[in-house]
C-alpha cells in the first residue's frame, strides 16, 4: 500500500475476527512472522523520528534469520539447513505481500522504500505476541 492510499484508510480498523485470522495467516509463514515484527521493532525502536521509523529492504534482509537449504562447500551438490539470512528478494516478496493485506505501506525516497506498520498491521503484530506470551507461560506452567 503505496503512502496516500495509506493515509485514506488510515482509519480503518480490522474487527478481533479480522486481526485473528490475519495473524494466523502470518503465522503460518516463519519468515512473513519475523519479517512483520521486526519492521514493528524497528519502528518501536525509532519513535522519536517519524522518518527513521521506516525499514528499508536491505536492512530487514541483514537483521531477518532464518533457517534455509545452503550449499556446503567441497560436497558438490548437497546443501544442508542453516541459520541464514533472509535473501533480499525473498524478503521483497515478503514485504509486497504483507503491502498487498494492508498490513504494511511505503514511503518511497528515490532509490530506496522506507518500510512502515499500519494500524491494523501493528493490530496483528500485537496479536501475534499476545499469542507468545501465551504459549510461554503455558510451557513454564
Amino acid at each position: 500500500m503505496e503512502f496516500q492510499l495509506h493515509q485514506q484508510y488510515i482509519e480503518l480498523e480490522f474487527t478481533k475476527e479480522q486481526t485473528k485470522m490475519f495473524a494466523d495467516i502470518v503465522e503460518l509463514d516463519l519468515p512473513m512472522k519475523r519479517i512483520l515484527l521486526t519492521v514493528g521493532q524497528h519502528a518501536d525502536a525509532n519513535k522519536e523520528n517519524e522518518l527513521s521509523a521506516g525499514i528499508s529492504i536491505k536492512q530487514l534482509s541483514e537483521k531477518v534469520i532464518i533457517t534455509r537449504k545452503v550449499q556446503e562447500r567441497g560436497k558438490g551438490k548437497k546443501f544442508g539447513l542453516q541459520e541464514a539470512n533472509i535473501d533480499r528478494k525473498h524478503a521483497e516478496r515478503i514485504v509486497e505481500s504483507l503491502l498487498k493485506m494492508s498490513l504494511c505501506f511505503y514511503k518511497s525516497f528515490h532509490p530506496t522504500k522506507l518500510i512502515f506498520l499500519t494500524p491494523r498491521g501493528r493490530g496483528v503484530a500485537s496479536e501475534i505476541m499476545r499469542r507468545h506470551r501465551e504459549s510461554q507461560k503455558q510451557i513454564r506452567s
